[in-house]
């Protein structure tokens, strides 16, 4: 691991973690602007948010982005995938059951984002920042940036699944004394569970 949660520390933020999902509210996001602390990345989010590491149960996201996966510097934690290994991936088993998995040989959760959420809790980060953590349609939109040629219009319903996977977790994060915060643009968040906090109060 390139980075440890007690090395990567700084004094210029309340979070020494930000996972970052592919909501709409960072359309326009300024990512330089962002506090400086580790960040984890969904899928595509990884390499577009200049993340150290990168997360996916997707394995289609395996097989259709296999060079920029293979391209990207940071750690990589991937579902085990049926296509041919990419260099430089640690591949977990993948579970979809509730709850966060406790070990890194494992990664739980029905899409990334929550699975980038649970990497960052495996790693021991107390004070975690989401950022694209939407799981709503905005405008039209499920990203901010072009998404994904699999998906369909139907996307929304798995949207809002995929948000109640969430309140499950909450007493394993209070258990470890971890603090969530939910950074949302204006539209807010299909999360409910942690607190929120307007997204512009990181820039």
């Amino acid at each position: 691991m390139r980075g440890h949660p007690e090395t990567r520390m700084t004094t210029h933020t309340q979070h020494d973690c930000f996972v970052i999902g592919s909501g709409p509210s960072l359309e326009g996001f300024d990512f330089d602007r962002l506090p400086a602390a580790f960040r984890i990345g969904a899928n595509k989010s990884a390499w577009l948010t200049k993340c150290d590491v990168l997360v996916s149960v997707d394995r289609r996201f395996h097989r259709e982005f296999r060079k920029q996966i293979e391209a990207f510097s940071g750690d990589k934690f991937m579902a085990r995938a049926e296509d041919e290994p990419i260099p430089g991936v640690s591949y977990a088993a993948y579970e979809r059951g509730e709850g966060l998995s406790e070990s890194i040989s494992t990664l739980k959760g029905t899409n990334s984002g929550f699975a980038a959420l649970n990497v960052a809790y495996i790693l021991g980060y107390k004070r975690i920042g989401l950022l694209g953590f939407d799981f709503q349609w905005t405008g039209g939109k499920s990203h901010f940036h072009d998404g994904y040629t699999w998906q369909n219009k139907a996307a929304h319903r798995h949207l809002r699944t995929w948000a109640r996977a969430f309140p499950k977790i909450l007493p394993q994060l209070t258990a470890k004394g971890v603090e969530v915060i939910n950074y949302v643009g204006p539209e807010g968040s299909g999360i409910d569970v942690f607190e929120k906090r307007p997204l512009c109060d990181l820039i």
